[in-house]
């Protein structure tokens, strides 16, 4: 049991064994070689998983022999990865009689190349269907036991509409809002705020590019083929991508994975019943690649993103992979401490050794020239462009320009002696500030605030010719300081309405 936390901890939370490997696998491997504690929480053992290789087909009928070798499988990629610890959710002993004992992978069909949907026959046990405030008290116990400074979980879409991903985003979201809940007792542990939500992102220009890339070089080879004999083609890179790529405007540090990338690739190997065809490339924008379940060649990316949830700050982690100055990985062999409710790495499955050499060919193309890590300036405006983007920036400015002339041309109009202007221009304001926090966070509702003070201020007082649209009685000063308080008092509701603070948004 440890004694005392190291100072950054991230804890990752995902739905299947191998999601934590392809979604953020280069993620887990630099913050472990940088020293941050890393635990991973994995909701369902993907007993309902495709199998790929023909030695291993008759799992596909047996979900719990799948389970076990599923089981496994993970435990020898989060080893490779460095990983310090694992869980699966339904091991936490609470809520019994409340949820079942085992949470089941829901199932999936491919809707087309890169995007699923949810099966038709999904059980009761299976997670996607499960309460979500049930789930999430497991997952709250987790939290504040281990007390991340960081956690990692699928973003809103699911990657690629995987219904047990999606699920898996709308439960870490919540047991984040429960762990920091005093009103909660969870067996009496002290409750603890998340200060960094991060989801799963590729930069999508990078992505077309390293698809692109990948076609280009595999076109002079060989056709690659799965055990069936299907072709492995490699995803269009003009089509459309899944939904954890996203604009640059949304990320605020990328990190080069060329220092992990052995690694990384070592835990694709892991998952076999998963993935195919895994191989390094010496790219311009990507470190090797894999084969899907569906024969998706994709490509392995050379650098990874981080994706504050809205509200959310990743200063201090990019700060620690930024400044991580090559120090070695923590070996798989290692002992490490695990936390009462989390279970350390097990030994990797019997057959791991035949997955020591790439299944793919390993090929290599002009260096590009690797970049260095980069860490942008945080001051105000950042935090506030990255959690709502420009187009939130504008929005906010606008909205409060907006109503702040709304109000003041209309503040002073009544209605059978009713004072419906002022209610109308004070209700508008606080529509806005609503607004601008809700799409931007704390700073979209700074500038709404700063845009109708301004504003009011200017239409009053810095106009030739008088007072005439705000006027020397009680309607104009009410007007006038009622609202900067209908902004403060959009500031001071309950954070979990919104996606800003350190809590995860409710989706």
């Amino acid at each position: 049991m440890m004694t005392t936390q190291p100072e950054h901890r991230l804890l990752a939370v995902f739905a299947h064994p191998d999601d934590e490997t392809i979604g953020a696998g280069g993620l887990l491997a630099l913050a472990a070689r940088a020293g941050v504690d890393v635990s991973v929480v994995t909701y369902t053992r993907g007993e309902r998983g495709e199998v790929i290789p023909a030695d291993l087909a008759h799992l596909a009928d047996d979900p719990e022999q799948l389970a076990r070798r599923r089981e496994a499988e993970l435990s020898a990629a989060l080893a490779e990865l460095g990983a310090h610890r694992h869980l699966f959710l339904d091991q936490v002993p609470a809520l019994e009689g409340r949820r079942p004992a085992r949470f089941r992978d829901s199932g999936m069909r491919w809707v087309r190349p890169g995007l699923a949907g949810p099966a038709e026959d999904a059980g009761p046990d299976a997670f996607s269907t499960l309460d979500v405030d049930v789930v999430a008290g497991l997952l709250a116990v987790v939290v504040r036991h281990v007390r991340p400074t960081a956690v990692l979980t699928e973003e809103p879409g699911g990657g690629y509409g995987h219904p047990d991903h999606v699920q898996a985003h709308r439960v870490t979201a919540r047991a984040i809002e429960i762990a920091a809940d005093p009103a909660e007792p969870l067996g009496g542990l002290a409750p603890w705020q998340v200060p960094t939500v991060l989801w799963t992102a590729q930069e999508e220009s990078h992505l077309r590019a390293a698809l692109a890339e990948l076609a280009d070089v595999l076109g002079h080879h060989a056709p690659l083929h799965a055990p069936d004999g299907t072709v492995l083609t490699v995803l269009d890179p003009g089509g459309e991508l899944p939904s954890l790529a996203v604009p640059a405007s949304e990320l605020t540090a990328s990190f080069d994975v060329r220092p992990v990338a052995e690694q990384v690739l070592a835990a694709l190997r892991q998952h076999r019943t998963q993935v195919q065809a895994v191989a390094p490339i010496d790219g311009r924008r990507l470190v090797g690649y894999l084969g899907l379940s569906n024969a998706a060649l994709v490509p392995v990316l050379d650098r990874v993103h981080l994706r504050p949830a809205p509200g959310s700050d990743a200063t201090a982690l990019a700060a620690v992979l930024a400044h991580d100055d090559g120090a070695t990985p923590v070996p798989s062999s290692a002992p490490v401490a695990p936390a009462p409710v989390l279970s350390a790495p097990q030994a990797a499955p019997e057959d791991s050794a035949s997955q020591a050499a790439p299944e793919g060919p390993a090929v290599a193309v002009p260096d590009g020239g690797a970049a260095t890590a980069t860490v942008p300036r945080r001051g105000v405006l950042a935090r506030l462009v990255t959690s709502g983007g420009t187009v939130g920036v504008l929005v906010s400015l606008l909205a409060g320009l907006v109503m702040g002339a709304l109000g003041t041309v209309v503040h002073r109009f009544t209605l059978e002696g009713l004072p419906v202007g002022i209610v109308l221009g004070l209700a508008g304001v606080l529509a806005a500030a609503v607004a601008a926090r809700a799409i931007a966070g704390g700073g979209g509702l700074l500038l709404t605030a700063l845009a109708v003070v301004g504003l009011t201020q200017a239409m009053a007082f810095l106009r030739p010719g008088g007072d005439v649209l705000v006027t020397d009685e009680a309607i104009g000063y009410v007007w006038l300081f009622g609202a900067p308080v209908a902004c403060v008092l959009a500031a001071v509701l309950p954070a979990r309405w919104f996606g800003d603070g350190t809590r995860g948004r409710r989706t």
